[in-house]
């Protein structure tokens, strides 16, 4: 997409997140954090999801903006996060089936789980597709990638809507930052969404339903925020020397 696309598309979905969050605080009085509050967003990830697939097919193509033939040798850096994201909803599903849970938080797991299968598809194809890519990482791979994480992690002062706690807020965009700037890497050595999509998506949905079946995922996220670490200092030196050659067809081949 060109600029002034990926700027429309951006703001638009900006936008629908920022009523949603309105609307949940000030009309419903449900607050961030709270997983009552995905009764809600489910409305606006599921207009989001709908107004991107649109504007994608309207302006572009689904392999501009990184739905391309997969190259196997990025899955070495995500597998290993993927096993730990298995293992968070293996702790949730065991406590499904061992532990007493109400009929409501049953079915707030269930809103949880659909309304995350959106936010991963939403999140991944703004930021790792529309805009990493129009961000040009075949030429500046640096840029692109502290670029496009920046903007992810800013998009959550969303949130402040909602009445985050200011702690919490900070700690929010310092976490999100750092998965913006792995999963944006992997986006690039993968050149494509749905390995990232399926890790988001399960990453949300193991973060909110431990709190709605009260399981402690304590550990499994410490190991987690220890690898992305590690991974991202090793990636970040070695970013010039990856083979990006896949990334240098047109990014809106229609107007070709």
């Amino acid at each position: 997409m060109d600029k002034r696309n990926t700027v429309v598309s951006a703001t638009v979905v900006f936008i629908i997140m920022g009523i949603v969050m309105a609307v949940s605080a000030f009309g419903f009085g449900i607050r961030y954090g709270e997983p009552e509050l995905l009764r809600i967003a489910i409305f606006g990830e599921v207009a989001t999801a709908i107004f991107l697939v649109w504007y994608i097919r309207r302006h572009a193509t689904f392999a501009a903006v990184g739905f391309s033939k997969l190259q196997s040798r990025g899955l070495i850096w995500y597998i290993p996060l993927l096993l730990i994201v298995l293992v968070q909803v293996g702790l949730i599903v065991n406590a499904l089936f061992t532990s007493s849970i109400s009929s409501s938080a049953l079915q707030l797991v269930g809103i949880v789980f659909l309304t995350t299968l959106f936010v991963g598809f939403n999140e991944e194809v703004l930021f790792r597709g529309i805009i990493l890519r129009y961000l040009k990482p075949n030429e500046h791979p640096y840029r692109a990638v502290l670029i496009s994480a920046l903007l992810f992690s800013s998009f959550h002062l969303l949130n402040l809507i909602a009445l985050i706690p200011p702690a919490a807020m900070l700690f929010q965009l310092a976490n999100t930052f750092v998965f913006g700037v792995f999963l944006a890497i992997i986006a690039l050595k993968l050149n494509n969404l749905w390995p990232l999509i399926i890790f988001h998506a399960l990453w949300d949905f193991a973060s909110i339903a431990a709190d709605v079946v009260n399981v402690n995922l304590g550990i499994t996220v410490l190991l987690a925020q220890v690898y992305l670490l590690v991974a991202i200092v090793i990636q970040l030196i070695l970013l010039k020397r990856h083979d990006l050659s896949h990334l240098n067809g047109p990014m809106n081949p229609r107007n070709v």
